[in-house]
């Protein structure tokens, strides 16, 4: 459950609220502490996966694909996970998660005491895990809004960051120690009952409110629901730049948590205590970084501050190739944490910003698929690489990119103030005329709808009417439009005409309730060049057939 807890973790700093306000509200409080307790029995799962693969099968490769394992199925149900996390009851859908994250990590310690887990064994259920995961992570990370008020939410998201890297701080070094101590068994059981502790508070003290749904339309289909929240994160242009920056981060900061584990045992030559400590030193440097954030935000605007810390992620990543020696890296890993949750949070909290609440949870179910396939894919080059150029030349190859990487994706910029996608839209003039008996036929929504919207242009302001129509374009497709065009009438140069295609009525009705104030702004800066005392003219056309 690492990759939900971390994006649920995600702070936007440029608030100056109380940072204990989200604590008044009884259900964040019980959500804090689930979201901490389950991130400690994460880390400590984590831990020991690792360091037993280094005795089934120590070789990079097979060292790395356990974190492939636990990400890459993300990356595969991520989306899926996030339509489900939107359309169903919010607290079934998480209770259900954690029972098959519960009966997995049971099975696993079961097996653990029996001295039947092997390579493959490790791997298989290591995916099956990761599964859980990925099917509770979208609905957990959208969970937080929901539990305070939106003026407390940059507050709540800073106070489960905390929670967070206590956890990834103290986890990784209690998992090393149980590991020495009691053996995989105790480590494995341990997370087994941070999922039931988790379970147990959404079950019983957790109040969430159901999600609201459009007046008289049918719920959205699952793989409508899924498509559009792919065309909102693309035409979302905060949204899609975030998940650019964050694949090229993910995918070079993943080296050292493939190879870690291998580094410390067979270059350094230390115990899984010391590789518990050296995981403890990264999540304290998560948690020094979450302190000086403030101050960060007020120095830096957040693009630079993304670049600055991806690129403290990679110069960490080198003294460990160039002096390997357990001071070094506990002073490189430290700055590694730093780098690593000012990364994180602030891609993060880009992404949640930019997102509408009615697709939040598939939005942040694809920035969960860019973290986890950014880790997973990231892991299984590293890995080989690894094998073929040795460890310590591997990590300094991913220092190296990383810092050309942060420095190279600086040019996709993010902007410093992100509008609430929540506002409400402005009021727009519609001339929209249904004949009665094409009402049955719509209300079936057995048929594609053609929407026409007539305009009437000066031939002067063409070129200016084209740019204002561009962020039209966008918020058709944010809202539910499967294709678009704009075109001009060649025997009238004055007019042009907008069509957009939608699946059918009902899902037009929905992309009307979703409307918000950048669209409707949009909306109204391109009308602004129509001509004629009447609105411009809309049309539906239902699709009867196609050739």
């Amino acid at each position: 459950m690492s990759s939900q807890h971390e994006a649920a973790a995600a702070p936007d700093m440029s608030a100056t609220r109380s940072a204990w306000a989200p604590f008044a509200s009884r259900e964040f409080c019980w959500l804090w502490l689930a979201n901490t307790v389950a991130a400690l029995g994460t880390w400590i799962q984590n831990a020991a996966s690792a360091w037993i693969m280094t005795d089934l099968a120590p070789s990079p490769m097979m060292v790395s694909l356990v974190q492939a394992a636990a990400q890459l199925p993300v990356l595969v149900l991520a989306l899926p996970a996030g339509a489900l996390a939107d359309l169903m009851d919010r607290k079934r859908h998480l209770i259900l998660t954690n029972m098959l994250m519960l009966a997995t990590s049971a099975i696993l310690a079961i097996l653990a005491s029996l001295g039947r887990v092997d390579a493959a064994m490790l791997l298989s259920l290591t995916v099956l895990l990761a599964m859980g995961a990925a099917l509770n992570g979208p609905a957990w990370s959208a969970s937080v809004p929901l539990t305070v008020p939106r003026q407390s939410l940059t507050q709540a998201l800073v106070l489960n960051s905390v929670g967070f890297n206590i956890a990834r701080a103290i986890g990784p070094a209690v998992g090393g120690v149980i590991l020495a101590v009691f053996g995989a068994t105790v480590a494995f059981a341990a997370n087994a009952a941070s999922f039931a502790f988790v379970g147990f508070v959404v079950a019983f003290l957790l109040v969430l409110p159901r999600a609201q749904t459009t007046n008289n339309v049918p719920p959205e289909r699952f793989r409508s629901a899924m498509r559009i929240g792919l065309a909102y994160a693309v035409a979302e242009p905060v949204v899609r730049s975030a998940l650019m920056r964050s694949a090229a981060f993910f995918g070079c900061a993943s080296a050292i948590w493939a190879l870690l584990p291998l580094y410390v045992r067979q270059v350094l030559g230390l115990t899984s205590a010391s590789f518990g400590v050296m995981m403890g030193l990264i999540g304290a440097g998560a948690v020094l970084g979450g302190l000086v954030m403030p101050l960060m935000s007020r120095l830096f605007s957040r693009n630079n501050l993304i670049m600055l810390a991806g690129a403290t992620c990679g110069l960490a990543l080198v003294p460990l190739a160039v002096v390997p020696s357990a001071i070094t890296a506990y002073a490189a890993l430290l700055f590694f944490g730093v780098g690593w949750i000012v990364s994180t949070s602030n891609l993060q909290a880009t992404v949640q910003l930019a997102a509408a609440p009615w697709v939040r949870a598939r939005v942040l179910a694809l920035f969960q698929a860019v973290f986890n396939g950014g880790m997973g894919l990231g892991a299984i080059f590293w890995g080989w690489l690894g094998e073929h150029a040795g460890l310590t030349e591997t990590i300094l190859i991913a220092g190296v990119a990383g810092c050309v990487t942060a420095l190279l994706t600086r040019a996709i910029q993010l902007p410093a103030e992100i509008g609430d996608p929540s506002a409400p839209a402005k009021a727009v003039p519609r001339a929209l005329c249904i004949a009665e008996e094409m009402a049955p036929l719509l209300h079936k929504a057995r048929h594609q709808l053609l929407v026409a919207i007539s305009y009437r242009v000066n031939p002067a302001d063409a070129e200016a009417f084209r740019i204002a129509m561009a962020d039209v374009r966008l918020s058709r497709y944010r809202d539910g439009a499967i294709s678009w065009a704009l075109s001009r009438d060649v025997g009238d140069p004055a007019h042009w005409v907008e069509t957009f295609r939608t699946r059918d009525w009902h899902e037009l009705q929905r992309g009307i309730e979703r409307l918000n104030l950048a669209d409707s702004e949009a909306v109204i800066r391109a009308r602004a060049y129509h001509i004629g005392a009447e609105p411009p003219r809309v049309t539906l056309l239902l699709q009867e057939g196609r050739t």
